[in-house]
């Protein structure tokens, strides 16, 4: 629910407004402050009482998904931010400089005020709804990561792998609160395009940041790719399709003998055009029901040719995910969610595939409620050809022989990845709602596809 002053409201909001100051001065750590009783009425009012309300971390991650929209006003100490960490913010002021800078906070959004727990900072919203701004609610960055939620400026870093990563290099947050995170792919200027399926919506993000749609409503895609025209090619799941969906809309496969796909997850293109693409099926869905089917659906890893024929080729993989291509495109990976190997197939001069083997041993496989798992997910090559995968304990790197290199961990689990950047030296990782960006000593495949 969102709280605005009016007119008839504006003389006791001022009041409000008044003893807030008070606190925010005990808060910033001023020296006036000392002289203010221990505990204002704002801050001993619970937060259902008070007239800025303390959001909860689903709350948060929708507001930050909305920067066009809302501003956040942190009022926190500079060692605060630097020791604790936060989240993006309009304005980093201490709450007793609010008056000063009140003419830089814009009056045609919302504003959320940001503390280190939400009851310390309902007093600056407090303030601004005084000044007749629309503020939608407090936060506290503790709370939210508490809740599950990763602030910024938290340092997480990378170990010394060989060839791969300098010891202690920053994984840089570059934004959460998306609507889902999947299937990454690097196009022509380095930008990369990533879905937020849940969201229906296609996202760039530019070699500087950036932020902006690239497609809307594009059959809820999770996984992307490009060929060698540029056109962006997706694993489609309402309804299951490969296809293209950018510039134009072209559907090149939508089942095999008669019978649709469940629900596709992930493509790897190569040059000469054939596609190789996941569906995990409803097995995940079925194990966790309480009245599976008596025949829960194939799980699939599939070949589309040339000419977009599509043959089966293994049905027995429990729950194939992310596929990725050697560089030289002879060697095609299969994750296996619910397997510990990395699974690999020789690639014929024609597309098909023979030789199937584990490739490399996951870290981190474990057996749960609704079945085994190692959380494996995308994958990832490099020109050098290491192997790059999505798990349980973050990003596992692997040498081209299937040898252990070392792991990244991240904020959160990751769920896919992919080279980027002008250079195509940066690692961008994506998952639950979150992007993560990497600076490498080596770079991806300068090549279309994915």
């Amino acid at each position: 629910m969102f709280y605005k002053n009016t007119r008839g409201r504006k003389n006791s909001l001022r009041q409000v407004g008044k003893s807030a100051v008070a606190t925010i001065a005990l808060i910033a750590g001023g020296s006036a402050a000392l002289a203010q009783p221990a505990a204002s009425p704002v801050t001993r009012a619970a937060p259902e009482k008070s007239p800025v309300p303390v959001l909860n971390k689903a709350q948060i991650d929708a507001y930050l998904a909305t920067p066009d929209k809302v501003v956040f006003i942190d009022v926190r100490r500079p060692d605060e931010l630097a020791s604790i960490g936060g989240l993006p913010a309009y304005l980093n002021i201490q709450g007793s400089e609010l008056d000063r800078f009140v003419a830089y906070i814009p009056r045609d959004r919302q504003v959320v005020t940001i503390s280190n727990h939400a009851h310390r900072v309902i007093a600056a919203g407090s303030v601004l709804l005084g000044k007749g701004f629309t503020v939608v609610g407090a936060i506290g960055v503790q709370d939210y990561a508490a809740e599950g939620g990763v602030l910024y400026g938290q340092k997480f870093v990378t170990p010394a792998i060989a060839g791969v990563v300098a010891a202690n290099t920053r994984v840089e947050v570059i934004r959460e609160g998306f609507e889902g995170t999947e299937g990454p792919v690097v196009v022509a200027d380095g930008s990369i395009l990533f879905t937020e399926n849940r969201a229906d919506r296609i996202v760039r993000i530019a070699p500087d940041g950036g932020i902006s749609t690239f497609l809307e409503k594009a059959g809820s895609p999770n996984a992307l790719a490009v060929t060698s025209k540029g056109e962006i090619v997706a694993v489609q799941t309402a309804p299951s399709a490969v296809a293209i969906v950018s510039p134009s809309r072209t559907v090149l496969a939508s089942a095999f003998r008669g019978k649709p796909f469940v629900r596709p997850n992930d493509l790897a293109l190569a040059k000469a055009g054939d596609i190789y693409f996941s569906d995990p099926g409803a097995a995940q869905q079925a194990a966790q029901s309480a009245t599976p089917p008596a025949t829960p659906p194939k799980t699939g890893l599939y070949w589309a040719d040339r000419k977009h024929k599509v043959s089966l080729i293994a049905d027995d993989i429990l729950r194939p995910n992310g596929v990725a291509l050697s560089p030289d495109e002879k060697t095609l990976y299969v994750a296996n969610t619910a397997g510990e190997y990395l699974i690999a197939f020789t690639i014929r001069p024609d597309g098909s595939l023979i030789e199937r083997r584990d490739f490399a041993k996951l870290a981190g496989f474990k057996q749960t409620p609704t079945g085994p798992t190692s959380g494996a997910d995308g994958i990832a090559v490099d020109v050098a050809g290491r192997v790059y995968v999505a798990t349980l304990t973050g990003v596992q790197i692997f040498s081209p022989e299937g040898s252990s290199l070392g792991t990244i961990a991240l904020p959160k689990q990751p769920q896919n990845l992919a080279f980027g950047g002008v250079d195509r030296s940066r690692l961008y990782v994506v998952g639950r709602g979150s992007v993560y960006r990497i600076a490498t000593q080596t770079r991806g495949v300068d090549r279309p596809g994915k």
